[in-house]
Parts: structure tokens; sequence; C-alpha cells
């Protein structure tokens, strides 16, 4: 039997799949002015060298928040459809789910669809946002807490929240720091939304810009390009799909490195005080960490060591 204080609480459907989003389904699923009914969130596919079937980040978070979770494949069809209707939830609330949620969807909760975004919109519109603040090299980014419309990313924003990007963030560090910043934001945004003490303003659309969806091939470095737009890749694309090069046959990770202002012959590997380097289009990468193909990762003294042709051999 429900309390007076439980019917009270705002009825949530969480839509999710990346990792970024489960501290977000925790900080809700913790705080007593939400009541978390369902969890939708994409199919296990198979991951991994044994692509072994796998169940989405989000689906195992809720899980260990004793939250019942839905994967449809489709979720506009008419079952996923009906499905939410029963719940009949005060707002769905999504972040990073993977597909777009059609208009008699968006039209069920009573307070509508919140998206949290992670970019300060208009910028960034699409699937890669964090990627392309670091590929960019920006100083600020942050998240956008948004009313969902058909169009992807384009509605009104009620709350944006920022923070600076360190020199050390790479997309896994700044996915994590902007899924912590994005727990202990939304929760009173969706609060103030309900009791409107938050309202959303319109988008610049003239100031839009967008971002794709990241390809493995984004990762393949090209050395004539200038040297910090090599290292911006690195660190976007740390963790999926990484930043590499070939070598002697063989796919190079490079997973750690640095600029430095000294101007190499573009993919040529040398020693330059106690540095192993290679030169770009502008400057030259000091390589710190990387990984062979079939091997782990190592610093790139122990690389070295190993294969002491690698200084004076040539990338890519």
């Amino acid at each position: 039997m429900y309390t007076k204080l439980s019917m009270n609480k705002i009825s949530l459907i969480f839509i999710g799949t990346a990792d970024i989003g489960a501290p977000l389904l925790e900080s809700l699923s913790n705080d007593d002015r939400f009541d978390v009914k369902l969890v939708i969130t994409q199919v296990d596919k198979p991951a991994g060298r044994k692509m072994e079937l796998t169940p989405p980040p989000i689906k195992v978070k809720s899980e260990e928040l004793r939250i019942k979770s839905y994967q449809p494949e489709d979720i506009n069809s008419e079952e996923s459809l009906q499905r939410i209707r029963e719940i009949n939830p005060d707002m769905i609330v999504l972040m990073a789910y993977g597909q777009i949620l059609k208009k008699e969807l968006l039209d069920i909760p009573k307070y509508g669809c919140i998206n949290v975004h992670g970019s300060i919109l208009p910028k960034y519109r699409g699937a890669s946002p964090i990627q392309q603040s670091l590929l960019q090299q920006d100083d600020i980014t942050g998240i956008s807490i948004m009313q969902m419309v058909e169009k992807m990313d384009a509605g009104p924003v009620f709350k944006v929240a920022d923070i600076r990007v360190s020199t050390e963030d790479n997309a896994i560090v700044l996915s994590e720091r902007l899924a912590q910043l994005t727990a202990y934001e939304t929760p009173n945004a969706l609060s103030a939304i309900v009791s409107e003490h938050l309202t959303a303003e319109p988008q610049n659309d003239s100031e839009a810009t967008y971002c794709q969806k990241i390809k493995k091939s984004d990762g393949e470095i090209n050395w004539n390009e200038d040297g910090k737009t090599i290292l911006a890749k690195i660190h976007a694309y740390a963790g999926w799909p990484g930043t590499f090069t070939f070598w002697n046959g063989k796919r190079l990770k490079i997973l750690k490195a640095q600029f430095d202002g000294f101007d190499g012959e573009a993919g040529q590997v040398f020693k330059k005080d106690h540095f192993t380097m290679v030169g770009t289009g502008k400057g030259s990468l000091i390589l710190d960490q990387v990984q062979i193909e079939g091997k782990t990762a190592q610093s790139i003294d122990q690389f070295v060591s190993g294969y002491s042709d690698f200084i004076d051999g040539r990338l890519g």
C-alpha cells in the first residue's frame, strides 16, 4: 500500500545505455522525491574478444538498484508504447540511449521527456559531444538539461552546468566528470521543472553545430596533421575506438603522449633528450604509452627495450 509521501513522488521512467548515465540513475533512485518505475535500455549485445552477449551498463546498474528493466529492440514499437502508457509516468528522463524517440512516445508523460546532453547546447548536437569537445580543444564544456522534441537535441533548455576541461582529460576521464556533474545537477532541476520553478529557453538554431557517431576508422593517425590535432584525437578517442597507427605491419595504439614544438619528419620515430618521439606535420609527439597488436599496454621505455628497431622506424 502506498503512503501519502510515495503518492506525491515524481514517477519516472529512466532511459539510457552507456556508463555515463549510471550515476544519474543511482542519484534519482536514492532521492526521496522520485520513484523510478522502470529502466529502459538497449538489448544485450556481443562484446569483447570472445563476443559474449553482454548487458549494457545501465541494465547492470538497474539490477544493482533492484529496478525493473526493459530492453525493446524498438522503443517506438506499439508494445513498448503500451508498456510505457501502463506506467503513466510523470516524466521520462533520458541520457545516452542510442535510439530516437518519436512524437507518440514524447507525448506520453505529463511533464514530457527530459534529456541530459553532454555539451553546452546548441553546440555539438548529436552522438559524440564529449569527444567533439576534446577534438576542438575546448577550455569549457558541460551538460544541458533539455525538453526533448522530435528534432535531435533541438529542444528548449532548462539548465546548463559547465566545467573546465583539464589538459589531463581524455574521453574516459571527462565522461566520468560529466556523469558526476549530471548526477548532482539533474535531480534538483527535474523537481524544479515539475514545480514550475524552472522554465526552458529555446535554443538559437543558427548557432547549432553537429557531431557524428564515431567510427573505428576515425582513430587512425595521419602523421601529416598538426601534432596538437593528433594529441587531441588521442584524448578524444581514449577507450574507443582508440588512436592507432601501423608499424612493421602491425597495429600500434598510441595511448598517452605529449606535444613538443620540435619539428621532426612526419611519421619518423627518433630519440631526442632521452625521449622517444615521432614527427608530425607541425611539431612532434613525445610517446609515453603504447600497445602493439596482440600485447598489453606498455610504457614507451618498456616497448623500445623489446623492439630496439622501433627507433628510426616509420609509422603509418
